[in-house]
């Protein structure tokens, strides 16, 4: 009976997506598939097994989208503008962090709830690592990083439009799809990514099923710059199997949510785009960017979202690119282990602490 509810409640997220991508919302499959789970499990049944590794898979597939958008392409772009990207994203982070401690006060949080729902532009990746941390509120972390997403698609392109010309010049060149360029060569990728998620896996790495796949993605497109994009039909797949588990999560959770945490949560990620456009105003006195395309590229929110819009608005989608990709890979290889780091730290401290009374 609890692979029917199972079947059934795949079915009713498809159903849901559908709708909401034919409505036009953003990441329609990602949300569908976690508004109908929580709909399911709280007015359906809660009986039934959700396997571990639907999510995981979800996860692997995200990895390799994420590895194939570095492209050598992108290296050279990002080679060009080195200084302006390494500067810019340290104040975003750092403009983040700062911004946590606001976000504590306000909430009553725990620090590494905190952190995890400010970190910029790596919803999965916070949302996997608030998994993994007991002291975190999963359900605070994702709303947090929910409501970016939809605040930054709703006011970036507004603040952006305000100055968006002529003079942006961006191409969106999209690489061909990963089933219609497939070649035996190819095998060498499907062999490394379980091995590279097994080492790191051993290694306590964080996000190992979405780092690994990446890096070898990665590894793969900068040795034979023979670049491809998934599939939009594995992309859906991956939004459904991982909302799936956002939402078994979150269904559990949703009732804890209050006035005060969503007013929160609103002032947080406002003073955060606030703190952006200052930051992208001082950038432009010094550099010979255009206000968009810097905008753009610096704006808190997924790759995804803030690349959907500057295809819109004509921008600098190499740039716009080059930027998104450093500072996600910044998080997933440097800030994110140390997070890791300092919360089991924080974990460990806690643990003398409570041995010592």
């Amino acid at each position: 009976m609890r692979y029917l509810n199972l079947f059934l409640l795949f079915l009713s997220a498809i159903i849901l997506s559908a709708l909401l991508q034919w409505a036009g919302m953003v990441m329609p499959w990602l949300f569908g598939a976690m508004i109908a789970t929580v709909v399911f499990y709280r007015m359906v049944t809660t009986h039934f097994h959700y396997p571990k590794w639907f999510g995981n898979l979800g996860l692997i597939i995200i990895g390799v989208e994420i590895g194939s958008t570095f492209t050598l392409e992108t290296l050279a772009d990002m080679a060009e503008d080195y200084i302006t990207i390494i500067m810019l994203s340290l104040l975003i982070i750092g403009l983040s962090l700062l911004l946590a401690g606001f976000f504590m006060r306000m909430t009553g949080c725990t620090l590494e709830t905190a952190v995890l729902a400010s970190i910029p532009g790596a919803l999965s990746q916070m949302i996997v690592m608030a998994e993994e941390e007991k002291r975190a509120d999963l359900l605070l972390v994702t709303l947090t990083q929910m409501s970016r997403i939809v605040l930054v698609v709703i006011f970036v392109p507004l603040i952006a439009s305000f100055t968006a010309g002529s003079n942006l010049t961006g191409t969106n060149e999209v690489a061909s799809s990963l089933t219609s360029v497939a070649t035996v060569d190819m095998l060498w990728m499907l062999l490394g990514i379980p091995a590279v998620i097994y080492i790191m896996t051993l290694m306590k790495f964080p996000v190992p099923y979405m780092i690994g796949p990446m890096l070898v993605v990665l590894a793969w497109n900068v040795v034979t710059d023979y670049t491809f994009s998934v599939d939009v039909s594995f992309m859906y797949a991956a939004q459904l199997f991982f909302g799936i588990r956002i939402g078994l999560q979150i269904s559990t959770l949703v009732n804890q949510l209050n006035k005060r945490l969503i007013l929160s949560m609103l002032i947080q990620n406002m003073l955060l785009i606030i703190g952006t456009l200052g930051l992208v105003m001082v950038f432009l006195l010094i550099s010979e960017h255009d206000f968009t395309d810097l905008f753009l590229s610096a704006a808190p929110g997924g790759i995804g979202q803030i690349i959907i819009v500057a295809v819109e608005m004509g921008a600098n989608i190499a740039m716009i690119s080059s930027y998104h990709i450093f500072r996600i890979f910044f998080i997933l290889l440097i800030v994110a282990p140390l997070i890791n780091m300092l919360l089991r730290k924080n974990r460990k401290r806690r643990q003398h602490a409570h041995d010592g009374t």
